[in-house]
């Protein structure tokens, strides 16, 4: 099996039959070409890996013929070296000028063509190899791409869907990944008794795997909560259903509420989380006052037998509530300071009505701060507003 094609190009019969001596010898398929234009014939009917070209030619030149092979997208791959009785250093700069791989000077010595020729086909081989491991990767990489599109598109699903309603109440989010897909989640649940259950996660880490657990955590909230009770019970069972389904590197930070219209309470979970907002009279607009939702946990995850405390606040009708995850408030600016809890109380201290309003001005203002640092974290913002 011959090691590779290679075209020679001279006007000369007794270059091109030596030249052809040695190269069929040495194993490779040779083909032949008395000047440019017979060389392009030549390449209609058979692809060669290598041209060895003289430079002064009739009809076409060598380097008329370069020009021609190397503007061509389906040609310019092909390995060029360019034979020249112009000897000296300016001839090869102007050879390689023209596109040419190399040079050999005239009058050479077959040996030297040979070995030139050997090395360009381990040059060639090379070459061939990155571009199959290239397309292997780029076939793998847009499996992967399409595979992310997927993954986002399901996960996306496991929001709650908008606009969202709840006993007494109406909300909205903003979900942001950091790679098209992360590990935020929220739910929101009307329970049978006229409560609303409210969860908000954030697991450690981004992309395929932090979405994985966050669908777990997600799914772990919604069974907790069928088994009924209150948010410390809720806490307690999904910390240990994450204990028992996740590394010892992973965990979740986690915000879960029970809200109760009728007594105008909310009583919550606060594990490792961002404290929410709570903003007086908020869904009306404007100016309003601001509370934060403070509590101390531990995140999910990390040990069964960790403690966590509920607590207990007043949420009336026009309030609102305003959750999220650090990504909103731990952008690093060039000058090193970032939004946080305080700047986002700020934000939310003038607010529009409605809650798909809000949370745009939240967002907007969150990235006019952070400017010109983009978010690089998952930012997921969940305004709830309570109904008159």
């Amino acid at each position: 099996m011959a090691k590779g094609a290679v075209l020679v190009v001279d006007d000369e019969a007794p270059i091109r039959d030596i030249l052809s001596f040695y190269l069929k010898r040495a194993g490779y398929q040779v083909l032949t070409a008395g000047n440019g234009v017979e060389a392009l014939a030549e390449m209609g009917r058979s692809r060669p890996d290598l041209i060895i070209s003289d430079l002064r030619m009739p009809e076409m030149p060598g380097d008329e013929l370069c020009k021609r092979v190397k503007s061509d997208p389906g040609t310019r791959d092909i390995y060029f070296i360019i034979l020249s009785a112009l000897d000296g250093t300016a001839s090869r700069i102007g050879g390689l000028s023209l596109g040419a791989d190399d040079m050999i000077p005239k009058p050479f010595h077959a040996q030297e063509v040979l070995a030139k020729v050997d090395s360009t086909f381990r040059l060639i081989e090379m070459q061939k190899e990155i571009k199959r491991q290239n397309k292997e990767l780029t076939t793998f990489q847009q499996r992967v791409q399409e595979e992310m599109a997927l993954a986002a598109a399901l996960q996306m699903g496991l929001l709650p869907k908008l606009p969202g309603e709840a006993p007494g109440s109406r909300y909205t989010h903003r979900y942001l990944p950091a790679e098209g897909i992360g590990g935020d989640i929220y739910a929101i649940l009307p329970l049978p008794d006229g409560c609303t259950a409210m969860m908000i996660a954030d697991v450690s880490g981004h992309g395929v795997t932090a979405a994985l657990i966050s669908a777990m955590v997600k799914t772990s909230f919604e069974n907790q909560v069928r088994l009924g009770g209150e948010p410390l019970a809720w806490a307690h069972g999904m910390n240990e259903d994450l204990c028992r389904s996740t590394l010892a590197e992973q965990f979740a930070t986690a915000w879960l509420g029970r809200l109760d219209p009728v007594a105008n309470r909310l009583r919550y979970v606060v594990a490792g989380h961002c404290a929410p907002l709570r903003i007086v009279g908020g869904a009306r607009g404007g100016l309003q006052r601001s509370e934060v939702l403070r509590g101390k946990g531990f995140m999910l995850g990390l040990d069964e037998q960790l403690p966590f405390m509920e607590h207990d606040a007043e949420f009336l009708p026009e309030d609102r509530l305003v959750l999220y995850t650090d990504g909103l408030v731990e952008v690093e600016r060039e000058d090193r300071s970032m939004l946080e809890e305080a700047g986002l109380r700020r934000i939310c201290a003038e607010l529009p009505v409605g809650a798909e309003e809000a949370a745009d001005s939240v967002i907007a203002q969150a990235r006019a701060y952070n400017q010109p640092a983009p978010f690089v974290d998952d930012v997921t913002l969940v305004i709830l507003d309570r109904q008159a």
